[in-house]
């Protein structure tokens, strides 16, 4: 039960850019690609509100960060790690916008992710 959204909010998108990659789609790709680098700033929220628990949370008084993070002896660093979270979300999601502009501006959006 623990993790369980977090797991949906990453396996989900991720899956569907393993499906648009293998099916040489690279619009779909690059969307799913997108949604996944998207979870991670929400994601990254909560586990830097591990330790103040200000954040509502759904059918649990506990974060699964908060539980965690203290049984990995982490819950001191929850702010930093939930920032880099965050970072990596902002920087997949502005990779990935420039990656798909780039295609688009050589004609190469039609043409599948990587070359075979």
């Amino acid at each position: 039960m623990i993790l369980g959204g977090t797991i949906g909010e990453l396996l989900v998108p991720l899956l569907c850019a393993i499906y648009f990659f293998c099916q040489r789609e690279t619009t779909g790709f690059a969307f799913s690609t997108y949604w996944l680098f998207e979870n991670f700033p929400y994601i990254g929220s909560y586990m830097a509100d591990a330790r103040s628990a200000a954040l509502p949370l759904v059918g649990s008084e506990e974060s699964d960060w908060t539980i965690l993070f203290g049984q990995w002896g982490l819950l001191a660093e929850d702010q930093k790690i939930g920032a880099i979270m965050r970072t990596l979300g902002w920087l997949g999601m502005l990779a990935t916008m420039t990656w798909l502009a780039n295609r688009v501006r050589h004609g190469e959006a039609s043409k599948p992710p990587w070359p075979s």
